[in-house]
């Protein structure tokens, strides 16, 4: 069934977005969505929720171009000097470019907007001028790394079309080896093995090669390989990323059903993160990461977890690690440790990929949450504390059909040790029992844990409804503060 795009509200026209994927930022030659966009809000406490600078700001965040103040806020209504917008436009150039910035660069400058006052002002440029200017990290023939990390196709959709593309630098004939290494999914059975080189002419910044996908009629759930480039010739080097994970959507079904549910899980139990992200302060010097096996616990297990460079680096940020977790019979967590690397530098916050593959014994993983986000504070930014508790936005949106929503709840400014928050549904213009199913409960932060989630069930009528609300509220948190928004409103179309 086709939805309308949009839909009338309060007298205004309101975009819609059907399902549950959100495109994001993608900077490159093709547009290939990899994420849902972080809001500035999510970020900084002083960014409203919903502005039209909101999405803006966080995307800006995620690339490094804006880090904030050294309080952790961003004070968007404060003047930009000069100084601090060259700071930002170089910040971008050296992203479209490939450009990696020095140790002393990151140094210097901290933030798109650092300094507000004339006089710190001056006293960042005096600072600037006793250090001479760091090299640029530019390479003529180029750097060469795919467009994103992140490849996804329904199995029954033939082929797709991968890029790697060559910034910094055009001179020159260049070359650089791919491959495809297998995964869950299967070389000849869930796809074509193939391997090959790409050649760049003198000039020429993007190559690509078609990834055939196999149709099969097993019911299997999604299914994963990786692709890879190396061996770059002609004075070439490969920068990050040069990694892409490819998910197959299983079409018989298996795939394409919420794995949160238990009475979707296997007896044997799914695999998922306990939290969709996580926080540690840079001096922390580790981090734990649960896992969790929901909806059974029958047998013996085991589920491999792996983590890939987002704005971190290994061995500069973070040491990258993996293995694989053993679950005995009902056991229902265990966990992994990640240990970051404290420096001086003011650089922002920093992420890295994490991600869960291969269950065994007839376990499978939970679709949404087998990949998660771990961000590592800049103590130099902002102070780490316990945080406060909020959701994502002020307004969430489903289609009635769907059945289903989940709601985002996120704890911003620190998440040292546990907290817990109430979250409760009750009626707007839309009625429980009739248009949704009361949700009631806690949510329950781990250390380290940002971002939890909880499920409103929608019930389909037969009434043309222009929309509908439900309220959405948070109280009672321990362990943490509370801010704004603590409420929300769910539209129900």
């Amino acid at each position: 069934m086709i939805f309308p795009s949009s839909f009338m509200k309060k007298g205004t026209l309101r975009s819609f977005s059907l399902g549950s994927f959100v495109c994001g930022l993608t900077i490159g030659v093709v547009g290939t969505a990899v994420g849902a966009t972080r809001m500035g809000s999510s970020v900084f406490p002083d960014v409203p929720a919903g502005s039209y600078y909101d999405e803006a700001i966080g995307e800006m965040y995620g690339l490094g171009v804006i880090t904030g103040f050294q309080d952790g806020k961003f004070k968007p209504d404060d003047n930009l000097s000069r100084g601090q917008a060259a700071v930002m436009m170089k910040r971008l150039r050296d992203e479209i470019m490939g450009i990696e910035p020095t140790t002393s660069e990151s140094d210097r400058s901290g933030s798109s907007s650092s300094r507000s006052s004339r006089s710190s002002s001056s006293q960042a440029a005096s600072s600037s001028s006793s250090n001479s200017p760091p090299p640029v990290t530019v390479n003529e023939f180029g750097k060469l790394r795919f467009i994103t990390n992140a490849y996804k196709q329904e199995e029954d959709d033939g082929s797709t079309n991968v890029t790697v593309i060559r910034t910094g630098g055009d001179k020159g004939m260049i070359t650089v080896d791919y491959k495809i290494i297998a995964g869950t999914a299967k070389p000849d059975e869930d796809y074509e093995a193939q391997e090959g080189t790409l050649i760049f002419q003198d000039g020429e910044t993007s190559k690509s090669f078609d990834v055939k996908i196999l149709n099969d009629t097993d019911n299997e759930g999604d299914e994963e390989f990786t692709m890879e480039i190396d061996t770059p010739t002609g004075g070439a080097e490969i920068i990050d990323p040069k990694v892409a994970t490819f998910t197959i959507e299983d079409d018989e079904g298996a795939g394409s059903s919420d794995a949160t549910s238990s009475t979707n899980s296997p007896e044997e139990g799914t695999f998922r993160y306990s939290a969709t992200e996580y926080a540690v302060s840079e001096v922390a010097g580790s981090i734990t990461i649960r896992v969790e096996r929901i909806g059974g616990a029958k047998g013996a297990v085991t589920v491999d977890y792996s983590m890939t460079d987002g704005t971190a680096k290994s061995g500069s940020d973070y040491t990258k690690t993996s293995g694989t977790l053993s679950f005995g019979d009902s056991e229902t967590v265990k966990s992994f440790s990640v240990a970051v690397s404290d420096n001086a530098q003011i650089g922002g916050a920093k992420t890295v990929n994490l991600a869960l593959g291969n269950p065994t014994g007839g376990s499978v993983l939970d679709t949404e949450r087998k990949v998660s986000l771990l961000r590592i504070a800049d103590d130099e930014v902002a102070t780490f504390g316990s945080g406060s508790i909020r959701f994502t936005d002020n307004e969430y949106e489903v289609v009635e059909s769907e059945g289903s929503v989940v709601i985002l709840v996120t704890r911003q400014g620190g998440s040292k040790g546990v907290a817990t928050v109430q979250y409760k549904t009750s009626n707007g213009t839309a009625h429980e029992s009739t248009d949704y199913k009361e949700a009631e409960g806690v949510l329950r932060f781990e250390d380290g844990e940002t971002t939890k989630s909880f499920t409103v069930e929608i019930i389909k009528d037969a009434a043309s409804d222009v929309g509908e609300t439900v309220n959405l509220n948070l109280s009672n948190v321990t362990g943490a503060g509370i801010s704004s928004p603590s409420f929300a409103t769910l539209w129900i179309y």
